[in-house]
């Protein structure tokens, strides 16, 4: 993969709890906006944000399974401030709420994240 998309990808999954802009992405690929976004998707199969929101649907299912921490909690480390946009982007992720991901124990099933 390219050094610049893993770059930004990197950077992502450091900050999901406060995600950056695509233009903030792309600064730090150093390209321009366009470019960045096109390397991105070609690279990855998927638009930045696309990517992010599967970082952080991963990172979600991650805490829930492996972690004491509240679904409010885990909603704010992944950088959402909306219970009902942080359940619903869940549920299309894995197919269950998270509360019902955490109680069927499913830390490894990630088959429908990012699809």
């Amino acid at each position: 993969m390219d050094e610049r998309v893993e770059e930004a990808i990197s950077f992502m999954a450091a900050r999901l709890n406060q995600p950056p802009s695509n233009s903030k992405l792309a600064r730090v690929a150093k390209l321009s906006q366009s470019h960045f976004s096109f390397l991105f998707k070609t690279e990855t199969k998927l638009s930045p944000a696309h990517y992010l929101m599967k970082l952080r649907m991963q990172k979600a299912a991650e805490l829930l399974t492996q972690s004491q921490l509240s679904v409010k909690q885990v909603m704010n480390k992944v950088g959402f401030h909306d219970k009902s946009n942080f359940v619903r982007s869940f549920k299309k992720a894995y197919g269950r709420t998270p509360s019902a991901y955490r109680e069927t124990g499913l830390g490894s099933d990630q088959s429908n994240c990012g699809s």
